[in-house]
């Protein structure tokens, strides 16, 4: 939005000087109708400014003055006849205002309006000097420069289009990991960092797989993927509205619970617990038993990130010499 805003204002200089020069010409030439024209012109190109952050309304100013400056030229044939000339700088300023296909609506309402004023011009002798051959050679040589303009707009949008998804995805990409599908650590600290300049309560879980290497020697890797998937695949069941799980690391998961408490916490800790017994992971003809150990802790005004972080961690720790499976608070 900003950059448009910056391109519709440059429009305006551009156009508000232009005419304003051309306004100045006039009246020397004694061209007076035509000056007034020119300084009329020149002041609603400089509206612009005067509205603020109204950009589609400020577009259409800029746009539709210039589609009634043009429409006049051509009527009244500007200085000396030179005044259809102007009209080739429509097509581009048209599609950038209003996009291809709003755009290519525009420009044909604009050519047949172009055609009537050639003809109005020369039935009313309002100016008489275009040659026979004058009106559809510049009427030709626009739709020319209008078609060029309208593939270029066309495969531009197209193009900006893939670029934007292809951000959008690698963006996805950079915060996810790639295994579990769970948001990585990047994201999950950016969360908390976000949520801890709100200064709120919320409660953080570290829950560790228990046994993980023993399961990975004992059935191989990739059984220990298909672990750390059916884990993240549960987590995600048991999360509430606000709530969000992420992989830490290795087998280590980040529980992020916003506005629970750490009593709340033990509950939900004390739910996956329960459905990590009831859903066993399927290898094969056998059934893996998967347990976690967790610690909790809260975060606060009172206490930062790190030093949340860092008892949850102390908790696990002290969860797993207690013999695994279970959480400490």
């Amino acid at each position: 939005m900003a950059e448009r805003k910056l391109t519709i204002r440059f429009f305006s200089v551009i156009g508000s000087v232009t005419t304003l020069g051309m306004a100045i010409i006039a009246l020397y030439n004694n061209q007076f109708i035509l000056a007034c024209s020119l300084l009329g012109s020149s002041a609603l190109f400089a509206s612009p400014f005067c509205l603020g952050d109204r950009v589609a309304v400020s577009s259409l100013i800029v746009l539709y003055t210039l589609y009634t400056l043009m429409i006049y030229l051509v009527l009244t044939g500007g200085s000396h006849g030179t005044g259809p000339i102007w009209i080739f700088i429509v097509s581009p300023v048209t599609f950038f205002v209003r996009g291809f296909r709003r755009g290519i609506i525009d420009l044909i309402i604009f050519v047949t309006c172009v055609t009537g004023a050639f003809y109005l011009s020369n039935y009313l002798e309002l100016y008489s000097g275009y040659s026979v051959y004058f009106p559809t050679r510049i009427i030709a040589s626009f739709i020319i420069v209008a078609l060029l303009s309208g593939f270029y707009e066309y495969f531009r949008q197209i193009y900006s289009q893939r670029l934007i998804e292809l951000i959008h995805k690698n963006e996805y990409l950079a915060t996810r990991d790639p295994l579990t599908n769970l948001p990585n650590r990047r994201y999950a600290m950016a969360e908390l960092e976000q949520f801890a300049k709100q200064q709120q309560t919320a409660s953080i879980i570290i829950a560790d797989v228990d046994n993980f290497k023993k399961i990975n020697d004992q059935y191989g890797h990739l059984v220990g993927d298909e672990v750390l998937k059916h884990l993240a695949d549960l987590f995600v069941a048991q999360l509430g509205e606000n709530d969000m799980v992420a992989r830490w690391g290795g087998e280590e998961f980040l529980f992020f619970l916003r506005h629970k408490n750490k009593q709340q916490a033990t509950q939900f800790a004390n739910e996956i617990h329960l459905a990590l017994s009831h859903n066993r992971l399927d290898i094969g003809a056998n059934q893996l038993a998967v347990t976690v150990s967790m610690g909790i802790s809260t975060l606060t005004t009172a206490v930062s990130i790190d030093k949340a972080m860092h008892k949850a961690d102390e908790l696990l720790y002290q969860a797993k010499e207690q013999g695994k499976n279970q959480t400490c608070v």
